[in-house]
């Protein structure tokens, strides 16, 4: 008989949790038990008629054992999708990724745990993704290319082949990385930046309004 997905507790209340609920609630049929939060976060004791509980309680009620986990904290919280991601690892939860039926990711590409993908993002071959990347719609990643975990990227950003995007970089709408350029971790691109060149860690690079290069801004 074919494996049954276990039960799913879903980190976040937000935009991309509601997201997470609907394709892997609602489109693969997952079922769902609970969201989480921070006990300072609890304002509300359900979310789409599910409880929000605190880690703890979250643990007792719906162990690794019976349950799976999927971090649904969105791009403006990295430290915290970091967080959340190892700590749900360390409890020895199970963290499925989502590929949307609409998206093409090549057969040889390597996807990482908690990895979102979502519609009509394209993933070439040979491309590696990291853990706890999320690609929203119209995402394009080139041949050979490297993400590392905990990356988002914004409806409509592209980049091409042979390149390599560090951990815990935000990627913004309708932005442009060339082939074999080196994305330093931490970046944040901004919406519209086409990057050409390599990018020291922690950078902050945005389009101007009027010839689209990049601004770099310490």
């Amino acid at each position: 008989m074919p494996a049954v997905d276990k039960p799913l507790v879903i980190v976040g209340t937000g935009l991309l949790a509601e997201q997470v609920a609907f394709y892997l609630g609602g489109v693969a049929g997952r079922p769902l038990a609970a969201f989480v939060l921070d006990p300072q976060y609890i304002r509300e004791p359900t979310f789409l008629q599910r409880p929000v509980l605190d880690f703890v309680e979250a643990q007792a009620r719906f162990p690794a054992s019976t349950h799976d986990l999927f971090v649904a904290i969105g791009h403006t919280a990295t430290a915290a999708r970091r967080r959340w991601f190892d700590t749900a690892m360390a409890a020895g939860y199970s963290l499925p990724s989502y590929v949307h039926p609409t998206a093409w990711v090549a057969q040889n590409v390597a996807v990482g745990a908690n990895t979102l993908i979502q519609e009509q993002a394209v993933v070439a071959p040979f491309v590696r993704l990291g853990d706890n990347v999320t690609l929203c719609p119209q995402v394009g990643i080139n041949h050979h290319t490297r993400v590392g975990s905990h990356c988002f990227f914004a409806p409509g950003a592209r980049v091409a082949g042979d390149a390599d995007i560090g951990p815990g970089c935000f990627i913004g709408l309708g932005a442009l990385v060339r082939d074999r350029v080196r994305v330093g971790e931490g970046c944040v691109i901004g919406a519209g930046a086409v990057i050409m060149a390599d990018c020291p860690a922690g950078g902050l690079y945005r389009a101007t309004r009027t010839d689209r290069t990049r601004e770099v801004e310490s």
